[in-house]
């Protein structure tokens, strides 16, 4: 059943920047325009200007990090609501603040409508981060590939630091045993049981690689999940060359292995 966000859901997902309204004066960019080259240039040019960018790449490891939230928003959504968003990317705009150097818009997403989950519970959750990942972050990175040559895993590893950060935030503060234990069990399937498939033409699952064990940093006295690759955000301006907690010093991964089409593994399982 369809239904309109409560203001108590509206309340929740403001904590990821989500926004339901749009105050006047405020400027913003239409997301779908992030997917055609031409506007997707012109928008790394002037968030480049703004933040104080070296190069469109810094900008397209910048943007990344910042549509993550989308993820975030959606996955919140899924796990601690159990409710899917229903988001016409037409109407989805990324609204800007005054002065932000540091650019972090917040995410307006129109008629937020959501549905309730309905008989198999495994199925639904399989279908919300097919549409996430394959339809949304999927298009959105080949489209910052192809316009800066930018590496794909960095941008994949931007998205799934902030999935791995919202369910250890979940699962360390939510005290509903119910909605802690559903949280877990969508963190597991998400990291160890969705297909590559589900993520775009991957014969592997593009986040998994990257969920490694923590170590201890001395210098920050914290048990922290290293990077594998370099975000490049030191490079911004107003970073002033100071690195992330996280920051691997180094990129050194090999490539996503690529789904051809080709093999048994590219046959993708029937969803009804």
């Amino acid at each position: 059943m369809l239904s309109n966000l409560t203001d108590n859901e509206a309340n929740e997902l403001s904590k990821f920047r989500f926004i339901n309204q749009i105050s006047e004066g405020r400027g913003s960019i239409a997301v779908i325009e992030l997917f055609d080259h031409t506007t997707l240039i012109e928008h790394l040019n002037n968030i480049g200007k703004l933040i104080g960018s070296p190069t469109q790449r810094v900008t397209a490891s910048l943007l990344t990090k910042r549509m993550a939230f989308y993820a975030v928003i959606h996955l919140y959504t899924m796990s601690v609501l159990n409710k899917r968003l229903n988001v016409d990317i037409k109407k989805m705009k990324l609204v800007e603040k005054e002065n932000d150097l540091l650019w972090l818009p917040d995410f307006y997403l129109g008629d937020c409508i959501v549905s309730e989950s309905y008989g198999n519970r495994t199925q639904w959750r399989e279908t919300i981060v097919e549409d996430l990942f394959t339809h949304f972050f999927h298009p959105l990175i080949e489209a910052l590939r192809e316009a800066t040559r930018f590496s794909k895993m960095v941008m994949w590893e931007n998205i799934a630091i902030y999935v791995f950060w919202l369910y250890e935030t979940i699962m360390k503060e939510e005290k509903d045993i119910e909605i802690k234990q559903r949280a877990e069990d969508d963190f597991r399937y998400i990291l160890q049981e969705a297909e590559g498939s589900l993520f775009g033409p991957y014969l592997q699952n593009p986040l998994a690689r990257f969920n490694g064990e923590k170590i201890y940093r001395e210098e920050f006295n914290e048990w922290i999940r290293v990077r594998k690759t370099c975000c490049l955000s030191n490079l911004l301006n107003a970073k002033d060359g100071k690195r992330c907690k996280t920051c691997p010093n180094g990129c050194n991964m090999s490539p996503f292995k690529q789904d051809t089409g080709t093999g048994p593994s590219s046959q993708k399982r029937s969803r009804g």
